[in-house]
């Protein structure tokens, strides 16, 4: 069964204390080595998309999601490194759980953000790719928000904040290198505006953008942002893409029965009936 926020919050402390430098001997103590290996386990990247030789591509459309802890270049500046490290590793590693609970795929970790996707080629329809994604906001901002920095507190350390940008639309896979130096990058516009929608986003916002919102069912949940639309420009021709903020709280009461329905199993696994 999926975490309680609670549980979600203790999963983040137990790790943060786990990881501490005495290795593995502590490790081995705590219980975190197989913890440890069953997240090694799990390679980022879209399963669908890991066996690409050298020089393929290949695409799908997918729901785009940056999670970033905020304010974290000034908490390097004052705590220790060691601190900062084991604090990231442990919030990381329970954000990856939350974007496997909602059906998604981690394609990668970036510092102290990560980028993931809800959907792929078995998709039925980008509506449940983006109520997966959607949720998993959600439910993280809540927990961290509400539960996580509670128990920080209680233990006696500084807050945590979270923000998050997400977007909708082609994603393109390409295993770029030579040889057996080579990678499955993510490339395509969906997944560039995400990230931009997440460096727009305050701690505690979600800000998605005009593809997404388009798929969102219920209007009430999103508002155009106060920066937006985004200009594009090229030769004599303009475009302009607009992006929302996501009053998230208003999904928190909904994602748990999400997560309980997805038992494990990727959103595009979702067959409507």
């Amino acid at each position: 069964m999926p975490a309680t926020p609670e549980e979600f919050a203790r999963g983040v402390l137990d790790g943060y204390r786990g990881l501490s430098d005495l290795g593995e001997k502590s490790l081995l103590a705590s219980g975190y080595v197989s913890l440890a290996k069953a997240h090694e386990a799990r390679s980022t990247g879209h399963p669908s998309f890991a066996n690409l030789p050298v020089g393929a591509t290949s695409h799908c459309d997918a729901a785009v999601v940056f999670f970033d802890l905020t304010n974290f270049t000034s908490r390097s500046f004052w705590d220790p490194p060691d601190s900062v490290v084991r604090l990231a590793r442990a919030v990381l590693t329970q954000l990856i759980e939350v974007v496997h609970d909602f059906g998604g795929h981690v394609l990668g970790l970036r510092g102290d953000g990560v980028f993931s996707c809800f959907g792929g080629p078995e998709s039925v329809t980008s509506a449940v790719d983006v109520a997966g994604a959607l949720g998993a906001c959600a439910w993280a901002m809540d927990a961290v928000q509400g539960a996580l920095n509670n128990l920080l507190a209680l233990d006696g350390l500084e807050p945590v904040q979270l923000r998050a940008g997400a977007d909708y639309g082609r994603l393109d896979f390409c295993n770029t290198g030579a040889g057996e130096v080579n990678e499955v990058n993510v490339l395509g516009f969906a997944a560039n505006f995400a990230a931009k929608c997440e460096k727009t986003a305050a701690s505690w916002e979600v800000v998605v953008g005009e593809e997404l919102a388009r798929r969102v069912s219920n209007p009430a949940l999103i508002s155009e942002h106060a920066d937006s639309p985004k200009t594009y420009q090229r030769n004599y021709e303009q475009r302009m893409y607009r992006f929302f903020d996501l009053r998230w709280q208003s999904i928190v009461p909904h994602a748990n029965g999400v997560r309980e329905d997805l038992n494990g199993h990727p959103i595009s696994s979702v067959r409507l009936i």
